[in-house]
């Protein structure tokens, strides 16, 4: 692992905030590019971590299958974001769309998905120093950051923000504000959901495949019956299907659209806390 690189700077009120990501690989010699995932932490966009034992876990599952994990921090609430021009469009929107929450929690959500494409934007200035193949790339993200993986991933288009192509989406505990942003021809999206989260209602999985369905994106949807919110509550270290753990599956999941011939199973699964 490499820790703490920085792969850009974001604006806020007291200045530009160095942005930082850990970057783990297989540990093996970079014969050809690799694919590459970029992991979103939770945190309610005003804590959380890029490091910890869940990070490990998936950065793990994802080495075991030639694919390199880059874990990174983003501008937080606190951190008194500002956004570029960029994106000033869909901070627009979407504080007129999200209603619910105070305006600054909306204006640090969008600093997330700045980020992001940031982040997706670096893998194509690095690539070769990493090992970093640039046209196999995914997301994957918890909580908040799975609201900020989905919005990455599907509601850029309209607002002609350009990012490189990505073909693969995960989706822990999280929703889209916009169910319709989700179209056709899309990247296909692996949604993990506990039935008795109460911090973000499992009705937003369903709402999201439903969506997915509707227009013919594909999905995978595990349902975890009794599972809460996080890595905890959901039993993310404890909850087993056909014997692999969550990380192993979503893992394989992932694998499946970032190596070429790859034959992804799609499915819904319930599994019990």
């Amino acid at each position: 692992m490499s820790q703490d690189i920085q792969y850009g700077a974001g604006s806020t009120a007291t200045g530009n905030l160095p942005l930082l990501l850990d970057f783990y690989s297989p540990n093996l010699p970079c014969t050809s590019p690799r694919p590459t995932v970029i992991f979103v932490h939770g945190g309610g966009f005003t804590g959380g971590s890029r490091k910890g034992a869940n990070v490990e876990a998936i950065a793990q599952e994802l080495a075991a299958r030639g694919i390199n994990l880059a874990s990174i921090q983003y501008r937080l609430q606190g951190n008194l974001p500002q956004i570029s021009s960029e994106f000033a469009d869909f901070e627009s929107d979407f504080q007129a769309l999200v209603t619910t929450q105070p305006p600054e929690r909306i204006t640090a959500f969008v600093a997330a998905v700045e980020d992001t494409v940031r982040a997706l934007r670096w893998t194509q200035d690095n690539a070769s120093q990493f090992c970093i193949d640039r046209d196999r790339l995914g997301i994957w993200g918890s909580s908040a950051g799975a609201y900020t993986v989905l919005h990455t991933a599907y509601s850029l288009d309209e607002y002609a923000i350009q990012r490189p192509a990505i073909r693969v989406v995960v989706d822990y505990w999280g929703g889209l504000f916009r169910d319709s942003d989700l179209e056709t021809n899309e990247a296909p999206v692996f949604v993990l959901h506990g039935t008795s989260d109460a911090t973000v209602a499992y009705s937003e999985a369903i709402q999201l495949t439903d969506r997915a369905a509707s227009v013919g994106t594909p999905f995978t949807l595990y349902s975890i019956i009794g599972g809460g919110h996080d890595f905890v509550g959901s039993g993310f270290f404890e909850v087993k299907v056909d014997g692999q753990s969550l990380a192993a599956k979503t893992a394989t999941f992932v694998a499946e659209h970032l190596r070429d011939g790859g034959t992804p199973v799609y499915e819904r699964r319930e599994a019990t806390r």
